[in-house]
């Protein structure tokens, strides 16, 4: 594997789900930031020196659309590219809300290896919309 250097946030309100994704996305060589709720990832953003990469979050945070975040977070961090997990599937988050550009949804429940290619596709793919279902 080659060497990671990419930080990761990753906001979800499940903390064993929270625990699960970030001993995944350490596996794989992330640096890994953790956020229970909106406000956290708000206050670990405001602590952070350095850049943030990439999102893992719920589609859904604190009942507010995740792309309303993707977007405040994106005046900060301009690259930052996002993964959107739901139980939801993309066609019915898709009646609710908008997916953010430079974006990849997964269906929960996924394997690691789905996350894992998900997002490295994401980091090293075009700037462009990317849609993942799950393994």
């Amino acid at each position: 594997m080659d060497h990671v250097t990419e930080t990761i946030l990753i906001i979800e309100n499940d903390p064993s789900n929270l625990v699960a994704f970030a001993l995944i996305l350490r596996s794989f060589g992330y640096a890994v930031l953790e956020a229970g709720s909106r406000d956290a990832a708000w206050r670990v953003c405001h602590r952070r020196q350095g850049p943030i990469h990439l999102v893992v979050t719920n589609a859904i945070l604190d009942d507010h659309p995740v792309s309303d975040f993707v977007a405040r977070l994106r005046l900060v961090y301009p690259q930052v590219r996002a993964v959107i997990v739901s139980e939801a599937s993309l066609g019915e988050l898709a009646d609710n809300q908008s997916t953010p550009h430079e974006c990849a949804f997964l269906q929960k429940p996924f394997r690691a290896d789905a996350l894992a290619d998900t997002i490295r596709g994401l980091l090293d793919g075009p700037k462009q919309r990317a849609v993942s279902s799950h393994s």
